[in-house]
Formats: C-alpha cells, sequence, structure tokens
C-alpha cells in the first residue's frame, strides 16, 4: 500500500531558487487559519485588503488589490505547481477545501493542509486512455494522482481557486481580470520553469501545465485567461519578458516598479525603478 504523502514530504521540494518558497505550505493543525471559501465573502476579503492596505498609506487601491493578489498567488500557485509537477501530488486547494494561514497584514502566507489530505496519497499512474470513462474522477474529487484526467493535475488551482476568486475581486474591487490573470501568471510560469529545469520534474505534468499557459482547449471554458499575459512567451525567462497588463506596482508609495517587466514605457513611471521581473511581493 502507498504510503500517504504529508507536507514534509512536499515541502522537502523546495530547494534551490523555490527555497523561499518553503513555507507556503504547512500541515493543518486546526490552529488559526481562514477557510480559503470565505475569500468569496466581501466583508471577509474587504478586510483583509483594507489591513494590508493600512502598511501602504496613499497608495492607490487598485495597485493594493493587485500587490495583495500577487501575494495570494505566490502563497497558493507556487506549492500547487511545485507539488504537481515534482512531488507528483495534487494539493487540495480549492476554495472549499482548504484553509489558509495568514500573515497580519492580511495578505496570504500558506496553504494548511492536514496531515493525511485526500488527494495527496501516493498512486501510480494511468494513462487517461487506459482508465474506464465511469472510472475517470471529477476534478475536483480531490482523491486522484495527477494524470488521471485531463484537468486534474491543476483543475483545484486553476478552475477551483483561481477562477472564481479573481472574478470576485475582479467585480467587488474595480479591478480588471485580466490584470488578476497576468499576476497569477506569472506566478504560474515562474514556478513552472523553475520545476522544469529540475531533473526529477514529471513529463506528464509539465505537458498539462504547458497547455495551460498556451491552450484554450486546455481549459473547462474553452477559454484561456492566460492567453498573451506573459510576451514574448511564457516558457521565456521572465527577465526576458514583459506583462501584457501592468500590475500597478510604480502607484505603490516607495515602490520600485517592474522594470523591464512593466508593459508601460519608462517615461510613463517613476525614475529610478529597479527591475524585479518576478513581480514578487
Amino acid at each position: 500500500m502507498a504510503r500517504p504523502m504529508g507536507t514534509a514530504d512536499i515541502g522537502g521540494c523546495f530547494t534551490g531558487t523555490l527555497a523561499r518558497f518553503a513555507g507556503t505550505i504547512r500541515t493543518d493543525d486546526g490552529g488559526p487559519g481562514l477557510a480559503a471559501d470565505r475569500l468569496l465573502d466581501p466583508d471577509t476579503v474587504r478586510d483583509l485588503i483594507e489591513r494590508y492596505a493600512a502598511s501602504l498609506p496613499g497608495a492607490d487601491p487598485r495597485a493594493i488589490v493587485s500587490m495583495w493578489s500577487q501575494w495570494h498567488c505566490a502563497a497558493v500557485v507556487t506549492p500547487a505547481v511545485v507539488a504537481c509537477v515534482i512531488a507528483r501530488h495534487r494539493l487540495p486547494v480549492a476554495l472549499e477545501d482548504c484553509r489558509l494561514a495568514l500573515h497580519d497584514n492580511g495578505c496570504t502566507a500558506a496553504v494548511l493542509v492536514p496531515a493525511a489530505a485526500p488527494g495527496m496519497a501516493a498512486a501510480e499512474r494511468v494513462p487517461e486512455d487506459r482508465i474506464p470513462e465511469d472510472r475517470i474522477p471529477d476534478d475536483r474529487s480531490g482523491s486522484a494522482p495527477v494524470g488521471t484526467r485531463r484537468h486534474s493535475g491543476f483543475g483545484d488551482l486553476l478552475d477551483g481557486h483561481l477562477a472564481p476568486l479573481i472574478a470576485f475581486i475582479a467585480r467587488e474591487f474595480a479591478v480588471s481580470p485580466k490584470l488578476l490573470w497576468t499576476n497569477a501568471a506569472a506566478s504560474f510560469a515562474w514556478t513552472l520553469q523553475q520545476c522544469a529545469a529540475r531533473p526529477e520534474a514529471d513529463s506528464a505534468a509539465l505537458s498539462e501545465a504547458e497547455g495551460r499557459l498556451t491552450l484554450a482547449e486546455a481549459w473547462p471554458t474553452g477559454r484561456n485567461p492566460f492567453a498573451g499575459a506573459l510576451r514574448p512567451s511564457p516558457f521565456v525567462p521572465l527577465e526576458q519578458c514583459s506583462r501584457r497588463v501592468c500590475c500597478l506596482r510604480y502607484l505603490l508609495p516607495g515602490w520600485a516598479d517592474c522594470g523591464s517587466f512593466c508593459p508601460l514605457p519608462a517615461r510613463d513611471r517613476p525614475a529610478g525603478a529597479a527591475d524585479n521581473p518576478a513581480g514578487d511581493p
């Protein structure tokens, strides 16, 4: 019988360029945390973003929302992609399935995963064309190893977490959904590039992730919100890319903008900005 995989196993994958994100997956011991689906409650998410705004007096409200979303993506997208591509397991990160640890400033700090979370038990990969149709699990069933369904590897993250959250935040705060999806694309592509450079990276998971970045048909809706988010390509190192939509970081007082990663002409941004190609918070 396969041994259940825990957060320590996945946490061990955060080495090299990924080391600074090692704390983004933690065992849920029942302590303080926020049920992720509470992020779809207007009062809850507004309170979190207002807490973050308190540390940025005078900042443009849209820039605050954008940077809060970048923190959130760093804490959720990164561990979910690493778990899938390196550890070959899917984190149960659909909004209704996970809890989040928070920083004091209201930003997301980590995904909290139960010690024996569904979907984290190691299992042999079976090609989809060898699985009877009635045994292909639902995308968000939380019980399938990566590769048992077309969207299963990243379905919880992209379809069950980011899609509803981005739609809600864009509507609630009057921020462009393209801006928020570009923030998510930067985290997704950067993490994928780091994973792809590792010899233990799973080729099937890489292929699925690459499809999600570039193919409309890889999405259940038939529309790819990542399309064109990073130029010239999400497979080019981000220091050689620019965003489709500005993240508005330059509107935060005292913060350097994203340098060459920003799509706006330099004359439209404050002088003396330093490059920050990953757009990291």
